[in-house]
């Protein structure tokens, strides 16, 4: 029974994947590889679908990245400027009133502390983050001192601020402990007294006012602002290098007058920038290099989470697109191998249908070609019979014998038509045997005798020497050469000629070349010759079945077959076979 493709449908749902091998339905499949095709066809929907989506999905995200790559060198760029400004103007400010008070006021009165103490007392209401005051002679003694501690009478000759100080009219330490034993810094103002000597009008600022100026510009966690001197060592706090004096180990940016943003060159992750400046007064320059340190995650949070969702999003979609693809490729699949499944099974049909239409037709040459000698036979022995009755006298022996000789020769032509029709239906076993391509061409034509005759078609057949007796089916075989000389003798008219000529072609090829002189095949048609049900015959005389089934045949023999046809002309049909037919399992 045909199975049709909803029956298969029901049976199975990956009938391509899990399907039994079928020899005798293999050569019928348009496509022998479903799986194959099945994995390519998500291959390729799958690209094709899925191609535009994570294109845009990664250019969106580089833009995203572009994008806050460049708003966090700006908001970088702006804090560290805003910052260096406001430190900048902290020292500025207070070195410039030690330089209005040493311009202002007279040696005598400065060295004065009760003086001194209100001048101080004045700074610290005027400004702020004033410490102390002293007045330090050419020597380094501090000569006047007011302010908390108790540092009269000490000499600062030997410290290396003071040599600095003394070199030029104005200066600004880094923060170091000095005699106080706590962090400070010294801003000095050199001026010269009423007899031509050096002295230094010196202030301690208040640390602790310079870091909140400094800490004020650290707007998260993920921003570290911080003040380093000339060789790394941390002038302020730092959430990411630690306390105040920590050496940093900072590579020491390359000295610029504005405000510069780097991304450093161990930073190869790129999760922060670096903006940096040195800091100097319009008087002095200062040991301070202003140091932010700014994280992507501050800028890009946001989006980065937006970014992950999106990710995500187009993740799961890609996912639900995959499963949807394959779930319809297996569907196409499955029915393209249905479909495929039934039409095997019915050009299987159709072949054992014409196989059987063969014997058919084979019956009825051989029953004709026995009923003659059958007719002979009887005509003879009636004959002889007669002779027996109505003559007195035996008739010559050399007629008898003659006669005898035809009804000898009429059963012997009888016998050959029986052996001939009993190694017809044994061929239908399907088996490699040896097989001489002549004598099945020979025996094929001898059917064909009386059209032959009737017709005066002229037969001719040329088989190389070389030609070699040939491994294969031998069944399949005759039958393709049935059809095909079958056709021939119904495509000539009277008179007309058909000519097979068999070529070795070595190594391991022949090839059958049979040529008629018929009305020949319209270009059109030519293309669908091969084609089940299709058909040039009028008036129902053929099924359209014979020379699809016969390319099948060729197709299971491991040959190929090519037809040349010209209207009016003739037709050539080429059957190309191999010498030895694999086996399906070797081929």
């Amino acid at each position: 029974m045909i199975r049709t493709p909803q029956m298969l449908q029901k049976q199975e749902w990956l009938a391509f994947l899990f399907h039994r091998h079928n020899a005798h339905l293999a050569s019928f499949h348009t496509f022998s590889n479903y799986p194959r095709i099945w994995i390519i066809s998500i291959i390729i929907l799958a690209v094709t679908s899925l191609s535009p989506l994570v294109m845009a999905t990664f250019i969106n995200n580089r833009l995203i990245h572009k994008s806050v790559d460049s708003e966090l060198v700006l908001q970088t760029d702006r804090v560290t400027s805003n910052a260096k400004r406001s430190v900048r103007f902290f020292l500025e400010e207070r070195l410039n009133a030690l330089r209005f008070v040493v311009n202002e006021l007279p040696y005598y009165s400065l060295i004065d502390n009760e003086h001194l103490t209100k001048i101080l007392i004045n700074l610290k209401l005027g400004f702020g983050g004033f410490t102390d005051l002293s007045i330090i002679d050419s020597d380094g003694s501090q000569v006047a001192y007011a302010g908390p501690f108790n540092l009269e009478g000490k000499n600062y000759k030997t410290q290396s601020w003071f040599k600095q100080s003394m070199e030029k009219d104005n200066f600004i330490s880094e923060v170091f402990t000095g005699y106080r034993d706590v962090p400070h810094i010294i801003i000095a103002v050199r001026s010269q007294n009423a007899y031509g000597r050096y002295y230094l009008l010196r202030a301690t600022l208040d640390t602790q006012r310079l870091m909140d100026t400094v800490l004020s510009y650290k707007s998260n966690f993920h921003t570290d602002i911080f003040l380093i001197n000339h060789t790394g060592i941390l002038q302020t706090p730092s959430t990411n290098y630690g306390k105040i004096f920590t050496p940093t180990q900072i590579d020491i940016p390359a000295f610029s007058d504005t405000t510069q943003v780097i991304t450093p060159e161990n930073n190869k992750d790129k999760s922060y920038v670096v903006g940096y400046s040195y800091i100097a007064t319009e008087a002095v320059t200062t040991p301070f290099i202003l140091m932010v340190h700014k994280k992507k995650s501050e800028v890009m949070g946001t989006w980065l989470n937006l970014g992950k969702t999106f990710n995500w999003i187009i993740g799961f979609c890609c996912l639900v697109m995959m499963v949807i693809i394959t779930l319809v490729s297996t569907y196409m699949v499955n029915q393209l191998f249905l479909a495929d499944q039934s039409k095997a099974e019915t050009m299987l049909k159709m072949e054992q249908s014409q196989q059987l239409a063969c014997i058919g037709q084979l019956s009825a040459g051989i029953a004709h070609e026995i009923n003659n000698p059958l007719a002979l036979i009887n005509e003879t022995t009636g004959y002889l019979k007669d002779l027996y009755h109505y003559k007195d006298t035996p008739r010559d022996d050399k007629e008898i014998i003659e006669l005898l000789n035809d009804i000898l020769e009429a059963v012997s032509r009888c016998g050959t038509i029986t052996s001939q029709l009993l190694g017809f239906v044994r061929q239908f076993d399907v088996q490699i045997s040896s097989v001489n391509v002549e004598q099945l061409i020979t025996g094929i034509l001898s059917f064909h005798k009386k059209e032959t005759e009737y017709k005066g078609i002229h037969v001719t057949t040329a088989i190389a020497p070389d030609v070699p007796d040939i491994k294969t089916d031998r069944g399949k075989l005759q039958q393709i050469l049935l059809n095909l000389i079958n056709n021939a003798f119904q495509a000539i008219e009277v008179n007309g000629c058909l000519d097979i000529t068999v070529s070795h072609l070595p190594p391991n090829t022949i090839s059958i070349e049979i040529k008629d002189t018929g009305c020949g095949i319209s270009e059109e048609n030519l293309q669908r010759i091969h084609e089940p049900f299709f058909s040039t015959k009028k008036e129902r005389k053929g099924t359209g079945l014979g020379l699809s089934i016969t390319y099948g045949l060729v197709k299971k023999l491991q040959g190929s077959i090519r037809v040349e046809s010209s209207e009016g002309v003739g037709t050539i049909f080429t059957v190309t076979l191999p010498v030895k037919l694999q086996k399906e399992d070797e081929a």
